[in-house]
C-alpha cells in the first residue's frame, strides 16, 4: 500500500513539474507576443492539426525513447552515465559501415546485421567507461562526457576524409545506403518511419530484462545499495560494466534507425544532442521503460509545437527550449524531493527501531 502511495506521489510531482514548466513558459508568452492567444494555441493544438505534424512528433520521439532507455538502464544501476550521445555516434557510424560495404545479403538479413553492429558498436564504446568505473572507480560523469567528445570528433574526422562520398560535394556524408535496407515510411500522407516499432520493441525487451530477469535483478539491487548487493554475492563489478555495455548498445541502435529512417546515410553532426535530451526523458520518466514512452512523445511535441507557434505567430521556437530547461529543473527539484523524503523515512524507521531496542532493554 505505501509503495502504491509513493507511486502516486511520485506521478503528482512530475505532473506538477510538467504542469509549471508549461506554465513559466505561457507567461512568457505573454510578456513577449502581440498575439498570445494564438501562440499558445499554435503550441498546445498545432502539433495535432496535421497528419505530418503527428508523423513528426512520432519520428522525433523515436531516437529519444532509444537514448532515454539507455540512460534509464544505467542509472538504475546508479551510474549516472552522460555517454548516450557519443555511443549512439559510435553506434550509427558502425552501423552504417555495416550498411554501406557489407553487400550481397537479402535485405531482411542485411538490416539485422546492421543493427547488430550498432548495437555492438554502441556497446564496445559503452565499456570503456563501464571498465574505468568498475577497475579503478572512475567518475562516470567525467569519462562518459571527455569520450563523448571523442566519438563525435572521431566519427567526424573519419566521414570528412576517409569515408567521406565522392559525390557528396560540400556535404561530409556516406554513400546513401540501398533502398532496399531503408526503414521505410507506414504511408505517404502519415510518412513515421517503422523505426517506431523497433522503438517499442526495445520498451517492452527492456521492461522484461529489468524486471522478469536476475540480471535485472541484480543491476536494480546495485542501484539500491551496493553494498548489500556485494554482501549477496552479486559480483557488482560486473552488473556496473554489463549495465553501462547495454546503455551503450541502445543507444548505438537508435543512432542506426535515426539514420535508416530519416537520413538514408551516415552524415556529419546528425544527432542534434539526442544522447543529452535522453538523460532528460530518463529524469522525466524515473528511469520506468514505459515512462519513457511516453515522455519522449511529450518531448518531442514540445519540440513540435514550437516550430509551428514559430511559423504561426511572433514567438520564436526557442521558447519550446525554455520550457524543457525549465522541465530539467522542475523534475530535478522534484527528485531531490523525493531523496529527502526517503531519508527522513528511514531515519525514522531507525529511530523506531532504537526505541523498540530499548524497550526490550528495559
Amino acid at each position: 500500500m505505501n509503495n502504491r502511495r509513493f507511486l502516486y506521489l511520485d506521478l503528482i510531482g512530475i505532473l506538477g513539474a510538467v504542469f509549471f514548466a508549461v506554465l513559466c513558459g505561457f507567461i512568457i508568452i505573454f510578456f513577449v507576443s502581440e498575439e498570445p492567444a494564438n501562440a499558445i494555441s499554435s503550441f498546445i493544438l498545432g502539433p495535432f492539426t496535421s497528419p505530418f505534424n503527428i508523423s513528426t512528433i512520432i519520428n522525433k520521439a523515436t531516437p529519444l525513447i532509444f537514448t532515454g532507455l539507455a540512460l534509464a538502464v544505467v542509472f538504475q544501476t546508479n551510474i549516472f552515465s552522460m555517454g548516450a550521445e557519443g555511443q549512439l555516434y559510435i553506434g550509427g557510424f558502425v552501423g552504417a559501415l555495416a550498411a554501406t560495404y557489407i553487400q550481397g545479403l537479402p535485405a531482411l538479413i542485411h538490416i539485422l546485421v546492421i543493427f547488430l553492429f550498432a548495437l555492438a558498436g554502441g556497446a564496445m564504446f559503452g565499456f570503456i567507461p563501464g571498465y574505468l568505473k568498475a577497475k579503478w572507480n572512475a567518475n562516470e560523469v567525467v569519462t562518459t562526457l571527455m569520450l563523448n567528445y571523442v566519438a563525435i570528433i572521431f566519427t567526424s574526422y573519419l566521414i570528412n576524409n576517409v569515408f567521406k562520398d565522392p559525390e557528396s560535394g560540400g556535404f561530409a556524408r556516406m554513400p546513401f545506403f540501398d533502398k532496399d535496407i531503408l526503414l521505410g515510411k507506414i504511408s505517404a500522407t502519415f510518412p513515421v518511419h517503422y523505426g517506431i516499432f523497433i522503438a517499442i520493441a526495445a520498451v517492452i525487451i527492456v521492461t522484461l530484462m529489468l524486471y522478469k530477469t536476475r540480471l535485472g535483478y541484480e543491476m536494480r539491487l546495485v542501484g539500491q545499495n551496493i553494498e548489500f548487493a556485494r554482501y549477496g554475492g552479486i559480483k557488482t563489478k560486473r552488473i556496473i560494466v554489463i549495465s553501462v555495455m547495454i546503455s551503450g548498445a541502445l543507444a548505438g541502435l537508435g543512432g542506426i534507425v535515426e539514420l535508416m529512417g530519416i537520413h538514408g546515410t551516415y552524415k556529419d553532426s546528425f544527432s542534434y544532442n539526442l544522447g543529452f535530451d535522453g538523460i532528460i526523458i530518463a529524469l522525466l520518466a524515473r528511469n520506468n521503460p514505459i515512462a519513457v514512452l511516453l515522455a519522449g512523445l511529450f518531448y518531442a511535441y514540445l519540440q513540435v509545437g514550437g516550430q509551428v507557434m514559430q511559423a504561426e505567430s511572433d514567438v520564436s521556437r526557442e521558447l519550446a527550449v525554455i520550457i524543457q530547461v525549465l522541465l530539467v529543473l522542475f523534475v530535478s527539484a522534484q527528485a531531490v524531493f523525493n531523496y529527502l523524503k526517503q531519508r527522513a523515512i528511514l531515519k525514522n524507521g531507525k529511530k523506531s527501531d532504537d526505541k523498540a531496542v530499548k524497550a526490550d532493554v528495559v
